[in-house]
């Protein structure tokens, strides 16, 4: 039995506070497009995965902070003292600095999340984003929860186009973290409760969540996979590379999923092994899907319409 205390998550004067404020009728009103992070003690309010704000409880009151460049256009001094009234009557210029944002990755998983939760036959129901924790240099853009009992858990990291495939923040960089999230037993030490302390507190908060999740434990969730989920797969002519194909450079030692160039530096599979295998100490499913924002509809996470899929096998 698990029983480690519980590390993300607000009580119960917090979600009463929260609920009285104007920020808890703007998530009302655009629960379409906003998704409330729930964190330690404090929340996030993310429009396309960006923070709008950061919502803290002192003093029995809610206040807020929020980054500077998104109040460009707006009469406010100090982004660290913002008001929650502000933020709600500041939203629609605030969204439209957010969205001028060169971030196709972000709106893509802010899109994901929501068009997965908007649909109740999918087999997913996405928690969190931008899950982080001390100690652990990863970040998981997505963390879903699967209906069935006992849950299972997807940590998912997404890309979107050719670009993202490389440098200091691609796929290498993904499996490395995946590794040592598996090797420190992060998922048991930390990832269960923080899911059972989210939910908690989600229905404390009044916020979107699925009947079936309502009184869920650590010892309800068993498992846990890894999953990167690639959009925008797509070469820039029929020439190029797609990125399924530059992601095979970095990932094996031979020339595999239509690979045209290995990378230069030592690949993934030199390291870690073929991340394809169950038989190998780390095991990765890839998801490849062509569509782009303009024409995204997946709304399954994990079983969703994509067009190819690499599951260890």
């Amino acid at each position: 039995m698990t029983t480690n205390k519980l590390t993300k998550g607000v009580d119960e004067n917090f979600a009463k506070a929260f609920k009285k404020t104007d920020l808890y009728a703007l998530y009302k009103k655009h629960s379409n497009e906003i998704f409330i992070g729930v964190c330690n003690n404090y929340l996030h309010l993310y429009y396309n995965c960006n923070s709008v704000a950061k919502v803290k409880y002192k003093k029995e009151e809610i206040n807020c902070v929020t980054a500077k460049n998104l109040l460009r256009g707006i009469d406010i001094n100090n982004p660290h003292d913002i008001t929650p009234f502000q933020i709600t009557k500041y939203y629609k210029q605030i969204r439209k600095n957010i969205e001028k944002m060169p971030t196709p990755e972000k709106k893509a998983q802010s899109k994901l999340v929501l068009l997965n939760n908007a649909n109740k036959k999918s087999k997913w129901f996405c928690i969190d984003i931008e899950w982080a924790k001390s100690g652990f240099s990863g970040r998981f853009d997505i963390v879903a929860i699967s209906k069935k009992v006992p849950h299972s858990v997807a940590l998912i990291e997404l890309k979107y186009g050719r670009q993202a495939i490389g440098g200091k923040c691609g796929i290498r960089r993904h499996i490395k973290d995946f590794y040592k999230f598996k090797k420190n037993n992060y998922f048991e030490k930390y990832m269960k409760q923080d899911i059972v302390g989210i939910v908690k507190s989600r229905k404390m908060l009044e916020l979107d969540l699925p009947d079936w999740l309502q009184y869920l434990t650590a010892d309800d969730i068993t498992k846990y996979n890894f999953y990167v989920i690639t959009l925008d797969n797509n070469g820039e002519t029929k020439r190029h590379s797609t990125p399924k194909q530059t992601m095979a450079g970095y990932l094996f030692n031979n020339f595999r999923w239509g690979c045209k160039k290995l990378a230069t530096s030592p690949s993934v599979e030199k390291i870690f092994g073929d991340v394809t295998k169950k038989s190998n100490k780390l095991q990765v499913t890839f998801l490849f899907s062509k569509q782009t924002l303009d024409n995204l509809n997946i709304n399954d996470i994990i079983y969703g319409n994509y067009d190819d899929k690499e599951i260890p096998q």
